[in-house]
């Protein structure tokens, strides 16, 4: 399958659709399982490098991850158990933000030496506790799969009896440019890009679109905002590139409205051309 809009885009990536599913696909990339890690940097391999890579709910031991990749709230029972008191505390400044300073210091001393500068001062990215529960138990949509595995698979190797859940582009500033543009000619609204600054990135490009493609008219989610992802992966995805992910149906939407849009418009060609010389 090749994708029209990536090619009126110019990207310089293949797409890679998520699926769901109980097969394995062979070959697949996958964490080891009961290995604590960022699932971002297996996710990176399809996004950049065209690889298959397949998650389940043994190899995907994050707590945001699995909340993102369609395993269930594993903010609940994050830690063994701390849960969200813990994971609220470390949103926002470790320690200093914690009730019980003893008992988050004490799980601190149990997380890999490398990390735990990071949990002892926290990530930051909630002004206070309350709110950084109330994102892990109402704002963050959650989805817990019936299926066993979540699939990355490049869009010129998905089967045509394969049906995606969603397709995640990665795009540069001027091909995000393009493509928003190119979604608000799809839907009459003010905001037919949403963008969940908060949540993981994981969870922007998996819970974000899956609740989108419950919707009569579902939007598409922009992220990689995620500082924390960023500093795990790396160059292996290039620092100036966000995602821009999209439910299936939509996908198939904008395939069918890309002829004849914006995308073939002497304003984009133009911003376009000179995009590639950059």
């Amino acid at each position: 399958m090749k994708s029209i809009v990536a090619q009126k885009a110019g990207l310089r990536f293949e797409p890679v659709a998520i699926l769901w599913s109980d097969t394995k696909p062979e070959g697949a990339l996958q964490p080891k399982p009961n290995t604590l890690g960022c699932v971002m940097n297996f996710i990176a391999q399809a996004l950049t490098k065209g690889k298959i890579v397949v998650f389940d709910r043994e190899s995907c031991l994050c707590t945001g991850a699995r909340a993102g990749l369609g395993f269930g709230n594993g903010y609940l029972t994050a830690f063994g158990g701390a849960g969200v008191d813990f994971m609220s505390a470390f949103f926002v400044k470790g320690v200093a933000s914690s009730k019980n300073p003893e008992a988050y210091n004490a799980i601190v001393e149990h997380i890999p030496a490398r990390e735990r500068d990071k949990f002892t001062h926290g990530e930051r990215i909630f002004p206070d506790v309350e709110s950084a529960k109330r994102f892990m138990t109402e704002d963050l949509p959650i989805t817990d799969i019936a299926e066993k595995y979540v699939i990355f698979t490049p869009l010129g190797k998905i089967n045509q009896d394969e049906k995606p859940v969603s397709v995640v582009f990665l795009v540069d500033p001027v091909q995000l440019s393009g493509l928003s543009i190119f979604m608000g000619t799809l839907r009459d609204r003010p905001d037919p890009v949403f963008f969940p600054a908060r949540m993981a990135a994981c969870q922007q490009i998996g819970a974000a679109v899956y609740a989108e493609a419950k919707e009569k008219q579902p939007r598409a989610v922009l992220g990689y905002n995620d500082i924390a992802a960023r500093e795990n992966v790396g160059e292996l995805i290039p620092r100036h590139m966000f995602t821009f992910a999209v439910p299936y149906t939509l996908f198939l939407e904008m395939e069918a409205g890309a002829t004849d849009s914006v995308l073939d418009g002497p304003i984009w060609k133009d911003v376009a051309g000179k995009n590639k010389g950059d």
